[in-house]
């Protein structure tokens, strides 16, 4: 029996619903500007100059259907308010994609753990006008801090 209108197929995919669940949220995450790594073994957080991170930020960690999104979140002031107002903006992003068809590449690939401690991270970012990807060095002041990020990863790759 015909509907008339369109296919049942367009309306599946017009009708789409995207779940979003939040993971994680931690209030203080150091971001770096890191160097080009050096050897093959790993990044080393040794030599990103800890003392002098180029922004304290938040990260929240957020699932969207297959795909895992770690949002780093600034604070600046807020345009036209008070004075001491501020409002958060997207610092950088990484949208990991490990159970999807289109991706091979495993969770290393987006997040690499430093060689030398177990607070800090290398994470691809990529930017989405252009398309270019780097790294940027994420650090944690709290050991809990940075095992809830890796447990967070690791059960989304679990799942």
């Amino acid at each position: 029996m015909a509907t008339g209108g369109g296919s049942s197929t367009d309306e599946a995919e017009s009708e789409k619903v995207v779940i979003e669940q939040r993971l994680l949220k931690l209030d203080e995450v150091f971001v770096y500007k890191i160097p080009a790594m050096k050897t093959a073994d790993g990044f080393f957080a040794a030599d990103w100059n800890l003392a002098t991170p180029l922004a304290t930020c938040s990260l929240i960690v957020n699932r969207r259907d297959d795909s895992l999104c770690i949002n780093i979140m600034a604070d600046r002031p807020k345009a036209n308010a008070p004075p001491g107002a501020t409002e958060s903006y997207l610092f950088a992003q990484s949208i990991i994609q490990v159970k999807s068809a289109k991706s091979s590449h495993k969770l290393e690939h987006w997040v690499e753990p430093v060689v030398d401690s177990s607070r800090y991270f290398a994470m691809r970012i990529r930017d989405s006008r252009s398309g270019r990807e780097a790294f940027i060095g994420i650090g944690f002041r709290e050991r809990n801090d940075a095992t809830n990020f890796r447990m967070t990863m690791e059960d989304y790759v679990a799942a």
